[in-house]
């Protein structure tokens, strides 16, 4: 029997083994024989192309589309001279002595932003960023809160930025009760100013301060509470999303339904939620030990 296409049908069937990364074939013989009939000349002549052919690559998903808004309703219920009044509450603020954490920190962060848009966001505590250079969310952490305001068609420049603690805690470490109460007064003050159509908790301190809650932030994020008549929405601190980007998706989801209160404020058929696990309201000095 003639060899040659006995040896050309094994060699187009060894190419085919091959393609699918199959390379040892048990009977050295043939697999010798086979293979320096491959090397040949002719062997390259009567190639078969192979049998399994790789599926198309898959077209490319869409982009998803960015939403698009209109303008921001107005801030409405201020004083005419609600800047001036903030400015005062800033000042006394700046030399602020009511707590140990002035001992360590190099300067007061009080906010950032004009806050002409009626939007406030409330974060934790300043961070070594912040306290450099006296303004709040200047960080890692702020550069993605404002990519977060961007994407829901807002300059961050406009709205209002603070935190619950004015002071950077040492080390970054998570402020201490008696911190949060001593500084809670200066916050009530700046709510109490912008008269804010809605609030948005930035992270676990800033949630339960404002809700006078114990339950954590995966149990409050999302939900729609009030902070003296007004819709607060707590979601993830920014700095959550930077160790754990799997979260950007839930923070989208909260910061539309954040942009959809500011644009029709609080549907009647979407009551306030009862705030779970309630705890004691912070006590701290008094508005007159505060602002004489």
């Amino acid at each position: 029997m003639d060899r040659d296409p006995i040896l050309r049908e094994i060699a187009a069937r060894i190419e085919e083994e091959l393609g699918r990364g199959i390379s040892l074939w048990t009977d050295p013989e043939w697999n010798l024989a086979t293979r320096r009939y491959l090397e040949s000349t002719a062997a390259h002549t009567v190639r078969a192309e192979p049998r399994l052919t790789a599926p198309p690559a898959p077209a490319p998903a869409p982009r998803p589309t960015r939403p698009s808004f209109g303008p921001v309703p107005p801030a409405t219920g201020r004083v005419p001279d609600w800047e001036t009044q903030l400015a005062s509450v800033a000042k006394v603020a700046s030399t602020c002595t009511l707590c140990r954490l002035h001992e360590t920190r190099t300067q007061v962060v009080f906010a950032s932003g004009a806050g002409t848009i009626p939007l406030v966001f409330v974060g934790e505590a300043p961070g070594a960023d912040e306290d450099a250079r006296g303004e709040a969310f200047v960080g890692r952490a702020g550069q993605l809160l404002t990519k977060i305001i961007a994407a829901i068609g807002i300059d961050r420049r406009d709205v209002y930025i603070c935190n619950v603690i004015k002071c950077r805690p040492p080390e970054n470490r998570n402020p201490f009760p008696d911190e949060i109460q001593t500084c809670w007064p200066y916050l009530q003050q700046q709510l109490d100013w912008l008269k804010p159509r809605v609030i948005c908790a930035l992270g676990l301190f800033a949630a339960q301060t404002l809700l006078e809650s114990k339950a954590p932030i995966g149990k409050l994020r999302g939900r729609v509470f009030r902070y003296q008549g007004i819709p607060l929405l707590p979601t993830y601190h920014p700095a959550a999303l930077l160790r754990n980007p799997g979260l950007k998706r839930t923070v989208w989801d909260d910061v539309l339904l954040l942009r959809k209160i500011l644009d029709e404020d609080l549907p009647p058929a979407a009551a306030p939620e009862e705030v779970p696990e309630r705890a004691p309201a912070p006590k701290g000095p008094t508005t007159g030990d505060l602002f004489a």
